[in-house]
């Protein structure tokens, strides 16, 4: 990055270029419009000029062929036999003819200007007298009274010089409305040359105008964007921002360098907040780790208080049964093989809570050893313990057949699991406890149904029943437990990654629906 203190270059302020922007492009707009107004306006005159030209060409050349017609009509009517009143108004309205004709005649030549038109008039005049001349004899001759003599010259000389003016006169006419059409079709040419240059014009504005648009986006929008964003960068502190900006002597460079000496005020800054959020991390850490280990003291000692109640109860069942004076039993070995059973199972819990204490989490790996087990033999055991434990209780394992329950876990917290829900089930009925435990293969998984006939969970307290110190406000009066024995058997299958659903109907029992992976990872892809 550039030195914020290097010397700027002088420029004009983006609000004074802005300005001189904008003046530009109006003084475009009324030049362009002041030009296209003046076109448009004279091309309209041109227009109107031509167009007025040939109608009053038109219209004189009309007048004329008209008074050459009456004329010629009036010489007619001189060969009838008729009074001298009557023949002198024929001569009359001749005159009055040749007045119009010579009044038109002038106003034509007014309105001529090409040379060829002139010759072709001036021709047409020279023919015009020719036939006057031959029908001022034939009105003499009809005023002598000689009508024959009349008549003859009218079919003749007359009407020989007569045609020749007439037609001299038609290709007048034409040969002029061809000429007049043809000027207007030019002059419209050169209308549409100047609205196409007119259109040029406006291209050139338009084509100014984005160019002053694309300058203005180049050189003020796009590095205010920039800056915005580069901003949000320096204000995080995340990266050092590179400013090309800094020689501007705009508003432009003035925001760039002050960025930049923000920038550089707060890189200490944002170290001193980092080195302060990494010690109050270490805080939290220490805090919530003393937090975790009362918590974990708390839960050791109402867990381990259970569970150690639950093998002592099945040393001193069959120890009583040993010291009964009613004992009829001859080979005790059997008892004394059950009581070094429960006593090796306590030591290996003791050691499994000694392993979680040390680590102060009841998710470290100390706290259970996974090894291959047989999920039915575990149950038949735990069938056993529980019959010894609890005598009028009928205790049944039902599995399919050929069903292959190997799986991986820790037999010594699965044994405990179980128990408990056995231990619950005798504890909470008011009949004698019939237990009925089934196991099937679920594909990657195995599945245990325990059926009970206890009293059952009111609905309302289904969601709560494994949360520890929780105790069934309805099966109070039967048993005084501690809250601790389901929420042992909760912790057991998480530890599995497995899952169990618990339905209850009061007065009836309660089903545990249990399933655990045959593997560890079966459990990771299930989850």
């Amino acid at each position: 990055m550039a030195k914020a203190s290097s010397s700027p270059h002088k420029q004009l302020p983006i609000r004074r270029r802005m300005y001189l922007l904008l003046a530009l492009c109006l003084i475009a707009m009324l030049a362009v419009g002041g030009i296209v107004h003046r076109e448009v306006d004279a091309a309209q005159r041109r227009a109107i000029d031509a167009e007025r030209t040939q109608i009053e060409h038109l219209s004189v050349l009309e007048e004329l062929n008209d008074y050459i017609s009456d004329f010629r009509t009036v010489e007619s009517e001189a060969l009838a036999p008729m009074s001298p009143k009557a023949l002198a108004d024929i001569r009359s309205a001749a005159t009055e003819f040749d007045d119009k004709i010579k009044a038109a005649t002038d106003r034509y030549q007014k309105v001529l200007v090409h040379d060829e038109f002139r010759l072709a008039f001036a021709k047409f005049q020279t023919q015009w007298a020719q036939y006057r001349r031959a029908s001022n004899q034939v009105f003499q001759l009809a005023q002598s009274g000689k009508l024959n003599d009349a008549a003859r010259l009218y079919r003749g000389e007359s009407n020989n010089k007569y045609t020749q003016a007439n037609s001299t006169f038609g290709s007048l006419v034409f040969r002029s409305t061809e000429a007049l059409i043809k000027e207007v079709e030019a002059k419209n040419k050169a209308a549409r040359n100047r609205l196409l240059q007119i259109d040029g014009l406006i291209a050139a504005m338009i084509v100014v105008t984005l160019l002053c648009l694309i300058y203005v986006d180049t050189a003020i929008l796009k590095p205010l964007t920039r800056l915005i964003r580069m901003s949000g960068n320096a204000v995080s502190g995340k990266e050092k921002l590179r400013l090309p900006w800094l020689s501007r002597g705009d508003e432009i460079g003035t925001l760039s360098r002050s960025l930049a000496k923000f920038q550089e005020s707060t890189s200490s800054l944002v170290r001193n907040q980092k080195l302060a959020t990494a010690k109050n991390t270490i805080l939290q850490r220490a805090l919530a780790n003393e937090e975790r280990l009362n918590n974990f003291q708390k839960t050791f000692r109402s867990m381990a208080t259970h569970e150690f109640r639950t093998l002592l109860n099945v040393i001193d069942g069959h120890a009583q049964r040993l010291l009964s004076p009613r004992n009829e039993e001859t080979d005790s070995s059997p008892r004394y093989t059950k009581i070094r059973e429960a006593v090796a199972k306590l030591n290996h819990l003791i050691q499994n809570w000694l392993d979680a204490a040390q680590s102060a989490s009841l998710d470290d790996p100390k706290f259970g050893k996974r090894a291959e087990l047989s999920l039915v033999a575990l149950l038949d055991d735990v069938r056993g313990v529980g019959s010894d434990m609890f005598p009028n209780a009928t205790i049944t394992v039902q599995t399919a057949q050929g069903l292959d329950s190997r799986m991986i876990g820790d037999s010594n917290v699965l044994f405990h699991a179980f128990i408990n829900l056995i231990s619950n089930a005798t504890k909470y009925t008011m009949v004698a406890p019939a237990i009925d435990i089934g196991v099937s293969d679920a594909g990657q998984a195995l599945r245990v149904v325990l059926r009970d006939n206890g009293t059952g969970i009111p609905e309302d307290e289904l969601k709560e029943i494994f949360q520890m110190s929780f105790r069934s406000r309805s099966n109070a009066v039967l048993e005084d437990g501690s809250g601790v024995g389901l929420a042992v058997v909760h912790a057991a299958i998480e530890f599995h990654k497995g899952t169990i659903e618990v339905t209850s109907q009061v007065g009836v029992g309660t089903t545990f629906t249990i399933t655990l992976p045959k593997s560890p990872d079966a459990g990771e892809a299930a989850a």
